[in-house]
């Protein structure tokens, strides 16, 4: 199985390139009318008035659409490279590889997983093989994550690079409207939105960056907020065995709200403005809730499941296993929400 990255796919987008040049060729006919049509107007507002100021200007503006038309496309491609792939693999931010090196850290067993606990004259200790166990799933969960998640940024990749080739294909009629004083503001909002569409692998470097800083330091940062409570016997075996399965469900939310997120937020700052910074904040905590209710529900499971080790409430740790499934599927599909 071949490398994701290595992946050609000239072959479909050279298809794709030819029919929306084909689509541009024909709504250039209808932007030469347009601009025709602009020109006329200006003509007959300036005979009426004497001034043949805004002729002039009309033509100064026809003659740099014109000229600009030919190389819109190129240039927008041109803009996807340089603001996305290039910028991210300056700045170190390139969500692929960094999810790439997740897999990989992953894939080396991240969490202190050791070896099989060892039966000590015979005695078998079920607490000390969950937490084994749990530790081992949950690295394995997050390898498991970093393989999905690298198939969908490479597919959101390909998104966006058909955005730019079909917003290319209608550009003509945009660049058409910058003639007229009525239009011109809904042609400079297109014309922002296609450059915002260039910026979206910004958006996840930042998301991924984030995701990195929270997988280096929610281990310490756990274990600073349970150390104090962590020597309650059994209170303390569940806030150990559970840590591991926390960062998971922190960092699983996290890369989905990037993944779905991040685009519009960066879309949204280039065209009104608006903070990148408070867009994820909004969003984070947005997912804040679905990771409180996973969380919860998390605990209630690793409750269950201690108890039921321990002799002491079977069904009562079956029913908690269930009520934490039903939180993880509530926390999931509210950190889906729009922020």
């Amino acid at each position: 199985m071949g490398d994701w990255t290595t992946i050609d796919m000239s072959f479909f987008y050279d298809n794709l390139a030819d029919v929306c040049l084909r689509c541009s060729d024909s709504l250039q006919v209808l932007m030469f009318v347009l601009i025709f049509a602009g020109l006329l107007m200006n003509v007959y507002k300036g005979m009426m008035s004497g001034d043949i100021g805004a002729i002039w200007r009309h033509i100064l503006v026809s003659g740099i659409i014109v000229a600009i038309m030919p190389y819109y496309g190129e240039w927008m491609l041109a803009a996807q490279s340089t603001l996305g792939d290039t910028l991210l693999r300056d700045l170190g931010v390139d969500p692929i590889s960094m999810l790439m090196n997740f897999g990989n850290s992953f894939g080396e067993a991240p969490f202190d997983t050791g070896s099989a606990p060892d039966i000590i004259l015979g005695i078998f200790d079920p607490l000390t093989w969950f937490e084994y166990f749990a530790q081992v799933i949950g690295a394995w969960i997050m390898l498991l994550l970093s393989f999905i998640m690298y198939i969908c940024f490479w597919i959101g990749f390909q998104i966006q690079i058909i955005a730019i080739y079909l917003g290319n294909a209608a550009a003509p009629i945009f660049l058409g409207m910058l003639v007229f004083e009525q239009t011109r503001d809904t042609g400079v909002k297109y014309h922002i939105g296609m450059i915002s569409i260039c910026f979206w692998p910004l958006g996840w470097g930042l998301g991924m960056l984030f995701a990195q800083a929270v997988m280096d330091s929610a281990p310490d940062l756990i274990d600073q907020i349970v150390s104090p409570i962590g020597a309650i016997g059994l209170v303390g075996t569940v806030l150990a065995v559970a840590s591991p399965i926390l960062i998971v469900l922190i960092v699983i939310i996290w890369v989905i709200v990037t993944l779905f997120i991040a685009p519009k937020i960066v879309s949204k700052a280039i065209v009104t403005g608006s903070q990148i910074g408070m867009g994820f904040i909004s969003a984070g905590m947005n997912a804040a809730v679905g990771g409180a209710q996973a969380a919860a529900g998390a605990a209630m499971m690793v409750a269950g499941a201690a108890a039921t080790a321990t002799g002491a409430g079977a069904a009562v740790g079956v029913g908690m296993m269930g009520a934490g499934a039903g939180s993880i599927g509530a926390g999931a599909g509210t950190a889906m929400k729009d922020p």
